[in-house]
């Protein structure tokens, strides 16, 4: 473990704990400021090829900075045995996504489609303007474990280096899932590749719009929030609320 990172006698408290490893504060004492450190699970990092895809992800990545993101120092490797590796980032101040969702659950409250919304419209801009100025990475674990939203209502990605590394487990679906809550399930929108070959302007590959659902509809699909509004009710408040 780098030096410069003093931690306690004692491990420091588990902030955060999810299928990639246990997330604890440290002091980086160069700067005499809070980090917090991913400690990764040991099975995970005793994949050969682990380690370095993350290292070099994180070098890749060292000049990104934009404050949708959460900034990534360093990778440090660790003396615990149950631990041997550690991704060290900014602390991000706010509550993460997963935790707001569990909290609803066990509180009974119903999450309405405009919160849903709301945070998409921050995440999809957030995420193209990542692929925008490093088309060649994948942000690879994007969830609610890895989403915080602040106080203020921001909505903040972090640990986004963990794609290429992640890919070197070569884990099943299901058990991507399972363990790291990390899903492949369906096609997604993508580059305009996509559109040139699907031919959407030629009369015979066109579909009623009534066959595809709405954009409520598919929202609705991926997070389970509330209820599905019809295309004519989205179309009605697209004209008077945004």
């Amino acid at each position: 473990m780098d030096p410069a990172l003093a931690s306690a006698s004692t491990p420091a408290p588990v902030t955060f704990e999810d299928g990639l490893g246990t997330r604890r504060l440290a002091v980086d004492r160069t700067r005499n400021e809070t980090v917090e450190m991913l400690c990764l699970r040991g099975d995970l990092t005793g994949v050969p090829s682990f380690e370095f895809a993350l290292r070099e992800r994180v070098g890749h990545l060292a000049a990104f900075s934009d404050a949708s993101f959460g900034r990534v120092r360093s990778v440090e490797r660790l003396k615990d045995p149950g631990s041997t590796l550690a991704l060290v980032s900014d602390v991000t101040v706010g509550t993460r996504l997963s935790e707001i969702l569990r909290f609803a659950e066990a509180a009974d409250v119903t999450l309405d489609i405009d919160a849903a919304l709301c945070l998409l419209r921050q995440l999809v801009p957030a995420v193209a303007m990542l692929h925008e100025n490093m088309p060649d990475i994948s942000h690879g674990a994007i969830g609610p474990e890895r989403l915080i939203v602040t106080p203020g209502a921001r909505l903040i990605v972090v640990e986004h280096v963990m794609g290429s590394a992640l890919e070197q487990l070569r884990f099943s679906q299901e058990r991507y899932w399972r363990e790291l809550r990390i899903a492949v399930r369906e096609a997604y929108f993508h580059c305009g590749k996509a559109l040139m070959r699907a031919r959407l302007w030629a009369k015979d590959r066109q579909v009623e719009r009534n066959v595809f659902p709405s954009i409520s509809q598919v929202i609705h699909d991926q997070t389970k929030l509330g209820e599905a509004e019809t295309q004519a009710d989205v179309e009605a408040r697209y004209k008077t609320q945004l």
